[in-house]
């Protein structure tokens, strides 16, 4: 009877606990309404505390953690003095962030797997950056916009392709001989052709050439200008013997032809090397050279190999083909030391020649700032897919927490619950 009326007594105090609640409903659902505009607001305020960018790499060679030109990738580039105080400058912050400031608020780490069972060469970067040293002027979605374009235009500057062809120096060319300055010339021309073929290889059949030019037309301007105006400056300085110093001209090329003799001498002797085996390598040795072979029916027969022989016909036959080269060089090495040997030569035409100097360098410089305004307007277009980075720019849902915000205004409830009906229990039991 005593049990029964207990039972009784407790089921009349959660009746009056939840009539509390009841009572009291518009006050909780308020309390839980303020505290989900406060969570609310105070997500929205610290939103813009953090933003992400993700760097993404689509060119051949970043699958072999490559740059364009051939050069190791490094992502911690991104993170340089150069980039980071052009980052600075744009945002017109020079006199109020520092770059240690701005490392301090970046992270940088690759996407994926960093298990090394499961790790490869990313071609995927996240770039985390906060507003922790950033001026209240500028939010962290900005700077992060700024410090990607800085990157991206930093990236396509030094690495969008290996430029050394591009870069002659004339400052050298008053120390080279006449007829030195022709063969340097000879040289980087040819390099510049092979340079500017291999981007026209590259850039396969999209039309990029806003100025009507195309690498194609580059080479074959390049090409033209070797055939014209370099050749025509050869055969002058050659028939009119001109040199600035000759003695000292002819001492080098002695000298040359002295090293060219000495590899002439040790082809010879590797030649006649290879001569003498072959000489001892006669058809009776072939006939107990025999190797186990199957016909088509597989059936095994002993057949006999000529691979020994052809090898040191191979052998002999690139050493002749040295010693053949050697002699010919030797041959004009003869003839330019016997051309140093010549009357004096008149002012007008040293003055001619340098004029024809000065006259290839302006044509040549000319023709580098045509490839380079082509291969610029290019690498333009190429590194639009080649390097791309994407920045989360956060959504309403995320910018006021939607999710965290209904569970805070729960939470609100039922703890404002749970207090009446505790406070309800409490009176009630001492009563």
């Amino acid at each position: 009877m005593v049990a029964k009326n207990k039972g009784k007594n407790y089921f009349k105090i959660l009746s009056m606990a939840f009539k509390e609640i009841l009572r009291n409903i518009l006050w909780i659902l308020f309390l839980a309404f303020m505290s989900m505009v406060f969570f609310a607001w105070y997500s929205a305020m610290t939103s813009g505390n953090k933003v992400k960018a993700t760097i993404m790499l689509r060119y051949e060679q970043a699958y072999e953690g490559l740059n364009p030109n051939g050069t190791r990738f490094n992502i911690n580039e991104l993170l340089s003095d150069e980039v980071l105080q052009t980052t600075i400058s744009l945002a017109g912050l020079q006199d109020e962030l520092t770059t240690d400031d701005l490392l301090s608020s970046i992270a940088v780490k690759a996407s994926g797997s960093q298990e090394p069972e499961n790790m490869y060469i990313a071609t995927e970067y996240t770039i985390e950056l906060n507003n922790r040293f950033l001026p209240r002027r500028i939010s962290a979605y900005n700077m992060m916009n700024l410090l990607m374009e800085t990157y991206k235009q930093y990236f396509m500057k030094n690495y969008g392709s290996n430029d050394s062809a591009l870069n002659i120096d004339w400052a050298d060319t008053a120390d080279w001989e006449y007829i030195e300055f022709a063969d340097i010339m000879n040289v980087k021309v040819n390099n510049l052709i092979t340079y500017v073929d291999n981007l026209r290889s590259e850039s396969g059949m999209y039309q990029y050439h806003s100025a009507g030019e195309s690498f194609r037309s580059l080479s074959e301007s390049i090409a033209n200008f070797r055939d014209i105006y370099l050749n025509k400056y050869t055969s002058y300085v050659t028939n009119n013997h001109l040199f600035r110093n000759p003695a000292a001209y002819r001492d080098k090329l002695v000298y040359r032809r002295f090293l060219k003799n000495q590899s002439l001498s040790a082809n010879q002797e590797i030649y006649r090397i290879y001569q003498d085996a072959l000489k001892m390598y006669d058809e009776t040795m072939i006939t107990f050279m025999m190797v186990p072979m199957f016909d088509t029916a597989n059936g095994l027969y002993m057949a006999r190999t000529g691979i020994g022989m052809d090898d040191l016909t191979i052998g002999a036959q690139e050493y002749a083909e040295k010693i053949e080269n050697d002699q010919k060089q030797i041959l004009a090495f003869d003839a330019s030391i016997e051309n140093t040997y010549t009357p004096e030569t008149s002012q007008e035409k040293y003055a001619y020649a340098d004029d024809m100097i000065s006259e290839i360098e302006d044509h040549l410089n000319s023709i580098i700032l045509r490839i380079q305004a082509v291969k610029k307007e290019y690498e333009e277009y190429r590194f639009k897919s080649s390097i791309t980075y994407v920045i989360n720019q956060p959504g309403l849902m995320s910018t006021y927490n939607v999710k965290g915000t209904v569970v805070a205004g729960f939470v609100v409830v039922i703890l404002s619950s749970m207090y009446y009906m505790i406070r309800t229990i409490r009176k009630e039991s001492k009563s």
